[in-house]
Parts: structure tokens; C-alpha cells; sequence
């Protein structure tokens, strides 16, 4: 929000919070997997009534661990930043709470988000593929925004903004309109027209830069006002986007465990600053039973890859993105750095040529993926290659968008 102090949720979204009346609130129930035969991770029912949500409990950060009341950070952790180590916030639920009721609301402006189908490709020994694409707008993010918006529109904001390469800036345009509030995205020069065109159709106020910091700069600048809420973070290098928002990425990890019909050994994922991946790994740890799956992110060239050798997790790390731009960007994060490690995963570069030839292949096969999402292929093909997934361990390819965008 740029300004000195959090701001803490209002009385509006604690409410909604702690779950009394969805009605009261509007929007529809989160979909869920209701009715599908139980993965090996058991099954994945439908919230609960909203009298029987827990609260959140408190924030804490995935560096250092300290607590926060429940408030928006828009620089992440208010201690780490203050040291000059930028880090997000993560949701912490009452301990009560059943694994798969620890969402911040159990009301959102749905759209039809969630619920994608599990993929076994014939071709494709060992693996599944989930098809994020299946999503309102085509892709993951809309998970995100849905959740993003609810909690914009409970705290009493009345515009959302957002920095985006295109498919966040879609979805958050979708679901304030959802929701009636107004929306400001930041998007670069080059944002494919079909974009454009789409986030313009949805009422949205469209900006385009050339650099990120000119993209950040109005980022603040909207975030500092007291109507507007900041759902990617103002700190450079970034931490990542909302917590609240990244919490609706948990539910593809229950889906995942709802549909598969055999234990999720190994997740692909690709990655810019680990909001996904974050969520997914989250997601995963708070089932019980079965070991959570290791995470292997995805990226263009050596960041987290780097960061793993030993380069410090906020530095700058040089390279080209060539066509995979909604996993670009020349930093990583210290959340994406933990889904890998405390999953016992890996980074795995995929380069903008590699992966033109996979979305070729997969295009004469009838997938229309876009680029960044056809990464995941080649990843797995390589760490299959290698050993690092063995033959007889299934792996779950997560295809975030399709191709009809232009990215």
C-alpha cells in the first residue's frame, strides 16, 4: 500500500474472515471436488460451512519466521525488509483447522476457476498433466485473483492493481469486474494485442512500460492510496504477490490429490517468483498422510538455479527470456527458494528455443499451450533423463495457460 504502516484487515474482511453469512457478502462458494472417488492423499471435500471456518491466525514470514497480525505488507516482511532482505508473508490458520478448510474465504466473485482436469496423455509415460488453461480466462492466476479480490472487496477497497506480464492483469481484470470494483494493470509494451484487447474489454485500466521499474513505480504510486489494494508487492527485487492470493493456489494441490489415481511423487512448475509454486507446496504440507511430492521450478535461465549453487537469493542474475515471458524477469524469490528446498526438489533451466520445440510438438498433438506452460515437458523429459524421477514415480506437469493469448 506504500504507506509506513500496514494497513490491518478492516472489520468487513475479518468478518468474512471468520464466516458468518456468505449471503451477506455475495459472490459464490468456492467449487470443489465434491463427489470424486478419493486419491491416495484421501479425499478433497468442499469447505466447510462457513460457521465452521477457523480464523487465520497470523502471518509469518517465509525467511525468518516472525508473526504479523493480519494485515496487508505490501513489501512482504515488514522485519526483513527493514534489514535489506526482501521476503512475503504466508498464511498461518488456527491449528484446528482441517487441511483442506484453510482458505482466508470461503466465498469468492467465482467464475468457474478450479476444478481442472488431471491429464494422462497416452504418449506420456509416468506423467499427468494439470491443465490450468482449463481456467475462466486461461490460466492459473485466476485462482489467485479470485481469492485476491474477495479479500479486496471485504477490506472495503474499491480498485485492485497489479504488475503483470498479461496473465495475472487478465485475471485480476475478470474478477473485479466480478466483483465491481475498478482495476489498474501495469503491463509492459509488448503485451500481446489480444491481451490488451481483453483486459480493455473487462473495464480495466490498462498502463504499458518499457522496464519494471517504471511498471512498480505506478504500482506504488496506486498502492499508496487508501482505496486502492496492491496485490503484487512494491519491494525490489520483489518477494512475490499477495499472500492471500497465493493461498488460492493450494486448492491444485488438493485437486491433484483428489484425482490422482496413484501417489504424486514429483510436481513440474513453471516459475518466475514462486507464487505458484509456493502455493502448491503449501497446499501439499498441510494434508496429512502421504509425504508431500518434491517440486521442480521451472525457469528460462539460471536464477533459482543460481541461487541454489550458492548466489545469493536477491540478486540480479543476467539472461533472456526469449518468448517465455510470463515466467521472465531477472530475479527469484525467497518463497520460491523454499518450495524447492523444503520439498526436496530442483531448478530446472528450460530455454525460449527448447521450449518452441516442445509447443511445436505438443501443437501436432492438438495441446495448445503457451510457451512458458510447454517448459514443463522438456523439464520433465531431462529430469527423467537423469534420474532424478525415477520410471516407476508419477509426476504431475502443471500446464498454467493456453496459447490463444498470444504469450
Amino acid at each position: 500500500m506504500g504507506r509506513t504502516a500496514a494497513r490491518q484487515f478492516g472489520a468487513s474482511a475479518l468478518t468474512a474472515l471468520r464466516g458468518p453469512d456468505p449471503a451477506a457478502r455475495g459472490g459464490a462458494a468456492l467449487p470443489g471436488p465434491a463427489g470424486r472417488a478419493a486419491g491416495p492423499y484421501g479425499p478433497c471435500p468442499d469447505p466447510a460451512p462457513p460457521e465452521a471456518l477457523v480464523t487465520l491466525s497470523h502471518l509469518e514470514c517465509v525467511r525468518c519466521a516472525a508473526r504479523f497480525p493480519l494485515a496487508d505488507h505490501p513489501r512482504g516482511c515488514p522485519d526483513c525488509d527493514t534489514a535489506g532482505r526482501n521476503a512475503n508473508l504466508f498464511c498461518v490458520y488456527e491449528e484446528s483447522t482441517p487441511p483442506t478448510e484453510r482458505l482466508p474465504y470461503d466465498t469468492v466473485p467465482a467464475l468457474g476457476e478450479g476444478d481442472t482436469p488431471l491429464l494422462r496423455l497416452p504418449w506420456l509415460a509416468g506423467a499427468s498433466v494439470k491443465n490450468e488453461a482449463a481456467n475462466p480466462t486461461g490460466s492459473h492466476k485466476d485462482r489467485f485473483a479470485a481469492m485476491a479480490v474477495a479479500h479486496a472487496a471485504a477490506s472495503g477497497y474499491e480498485r485492485v492493481a497489479i504488475s503483470s506480464s498479461g496473465n495475472a492483469g487478465l485475471a485480476l481484470a475478470a474478477y473485479a469486474a466480478a466483483a465491481g470494483l475498478r482495476c489498474t494493470v501495469a503491463g509492459y509494451t509488448r503485451l500481446p494485442e489480444p491481451v490488451r484487447e481483453r483486459i480493455a474489454d473487462l473495464g480495466a485500466d490498462l498502463r504499458l512500460f518499457d522496464t519494471d521499474a517504471e511498471r512498480v513505480a505506478l504500482i506504488r504510486e496506486s498502492a499508496a492510496r487508501p482505496d486502492t489494494l496492491a496485490v503484487s508487492n512494491i519491494a525490489e527485487p520483489f518477494v512475490g504477490c499477495h499472500p492471500i492470493g497465493i493461498e488460492g493456489y493450494k486448492r491444485i494441490a488438493w485437486e491433484i490429490a483428489a484425482q490422482a489415481a496413484e501417489e504424486v511423487r514429483h510436481v513440474v512448475v513453471p516459475t518466475s517468483r514462486g507464487d505458484l509454486a509456493w502455493g502448491i507446496h503449501r497446499g501439499f504440507a498441510e494434508l496429512r498422510g502421504t509425504p508431500p511430492p518434491r517440486l521442480h521450478l521451472v525457469e528460462p535461465f539460471p536464477r533459482l538455479t543460481a541461487v541454489l549453487a550458492g548466489a545469493p537469493v536477491g540478486g540480479h542474475f543476467p539472461g533472456d527470456s526469449g518468448r517465455l515471458s510470463s515466467i521472465a524477469g531477472h530475479t527469484t524469490t525467497v518463497q520460491a527458494h523454499r518450495a524447492v528446498t523444503l520439498s526436496g526438489g530442483s531448478a530446472v533451466v528450460v530455454s525460449s528455443d527448447t521450449a518452441d520445440d516442445w509447443y511445436a510438438r505438443l501443437c501436432g498433438r492438438g495441446h495448445v499451450w503457451e510457451r512458458s506452460s510447454v517448459t514443463v515437458f522438456a523439464a520433465y523429459e531431462r529430469l527423467r533423463a537423469q534420474g532424478t524421477i525415477g520410471a516407476d514415480e508419477h509426476t504431475v506437469l502443471v500446464a498454467t495457460s493456453h496459447f490463444f493469448k498470444g504469450l
